[in-house]
Formats: structure tokens, sequence, C-alpha cells
């Protein structure tokens, strides 16, 4: 915790020096998200018992926007995902904003904000990310809404692919493995040397569906055979928690 706080007193002034600097000719702060990458890589670099194993980065083309789904396993997604060093649009939580230096940083990055409990919110925020998505920034979404209790994935939640139908932005699937195993459960001690996976997964297009629920179903199975897939090859011995 304490490296955590460090890193961000020393980061996030700079984060806010770029913001001003930029945002009269960087519209889409493509400079400041990609200072965001390297605030969040900083943490993974300064942990040598984390080690992340990225496959299919070559799916997310730089002059395409997507909508990009993925499985929620816990708080350490967020920074694993910034080291795609790939430009997008976090959808986030309200509260999330109010985290000191994190969530400030969020705001400078102009991401979009939902209230889960307000469908006012949860319009506003659609609205939003159409608009986003034809602006030529990414959209990422946590599809299940909720961190997994169990690893597992969950119920997917069809806001991403009514809005990939909607707008003929395709999907991108990524699947995470082992992130929720790095720190040991009610506590912020770090768990022995853990061999956490990534994958990028090639585009899905809704005009393959019938429907978006349809769409959901197959991305949510494309993701969970890729996880039970890592189970079998048993990549790290789960650690005792």
């Amino acid at each position: 915790m304490d490296l955590f706080l460090v890193v961000c007193v020393i980061l996030y002034p700079i984060a806010l020096i770029i913001f001003i600097v930029t945002f009269l000719f960087d519209k889409k702060r493509v400079i400041l998200h990609q200072f965001s990458c390297f605030w969040a890589s900083v943490y993974l670099w300064l942990q040598p018992l984390w080690k992340v194993t990225w496959e299919g980065r070559e799916h997310i083309k730089k002059d395409q926007a997507y909508v990009i789904v993925l499985n929620h396993q816990a708080l350490l997604d967020i920074l694993i995902i910034y080291t795609l060093f790939k430009h997008f649009k976090w959808v986030a939580k309200s509260s999330l904003l109010k985290i000191p230096f994190l969530g400030w940083n969020m705001a400078l990055n102009g991401y979009i904000i939902v209230k889960r409990t307000d469908s006012k919110s949860q319009i506003k925020m659609m609205k939003q990310s159409e608009k986003t998505l034809r602006s030529g920034s990414s959209v990422m979404i946590f599809s299940e809404g909720t961190r997994s209790h169990n690893g597992e994935v969950g119920r997917f939640k069809r806001g991403a692919f009514i809005l990939s139908e909607k707008t003929d932005f395709p999907i991108i699937p990524i699947a995470l493995y082992n992130i929720d195993k790095t720190i040991k459960k009610n506590s912020f001690w770090v768990n022995k040397a853990l061999d956490m996976r990534a994958k990028v997964f090639p585009p899905v297009y809704s005009k393959d569906f019938k429907n978006s629920k349809e769409m959901s179903a197959a991305v949510k199975e494309i993701i969970s055979d890729q996880l039970n897939e890592w189970r079998k090859k048993k990549f790290q011995k789960d650690p005792v928690l």
C-alpha cells in the first residue's frame, strides 16, 4: 500500500501537467492515456513476483475503435489492461472517482462514468460510449459488471453487445487468468510468484448473430473456454490463500 501511494504522489502531478499542456490539441487524450498505461505498468515492474504473459495484442488495430469486453477477477485487472498500451476509454463506476490520485486521473482522462443503480446514468453512459466510439476511441467494459467471487465467468450484462449492435463497432474479447490469486484474501500480502495470463481474441461482429443476446453468449463462451484451457495447462500451481 505504501508503494501504491508513493507512486501516485510522484506520478499524478506529471499526469496533471500532461493534461494542461495537451488538452487543446489532444481531444481524445491519447498522450495522457499512454502516460496512464506507463503509470499502471510501474506497479508491475516494481513487483518482481508478478509476471503477465500477453497473447493476441495484434488483434487490436491502431486505426480501429472497438467495444472491448473482459472478465473481471480482481482490482488488479485494471492495471493489467493498461499494460496493453492501447488507446481506450474505461466505463467505470462513479465511486472510483472518489479515490485520491487514481480517481482524479480517471477524471482527467475523460473516462465514461456510470452509477450502476441509476437508470438515467446508464442511458447517459450508453450515449457517451456511442459518441466515444464514433470519435475513434475504443470503449473498455467489464461485462460482468462486478468481480467474480470464484474465478468463474459470471453472467454478462448486455450493454456492451447492444452498443456493438447499434453502432456496428466490433467486440474484442479479452480473457484474464490468475489475476485473483495475486494478493491473499483480506490482506495486502502478495502471494508467491504467479504466472498471470491475458489473451486478446479476434474481433466479433454483430452482423454474425441474430441479436445481442446471442452475441453475448458467444463471447462469454470464448472467454470461459480459454480460462478452462489455461486451468488444464496448470501454468502455475495455485497458491494457498
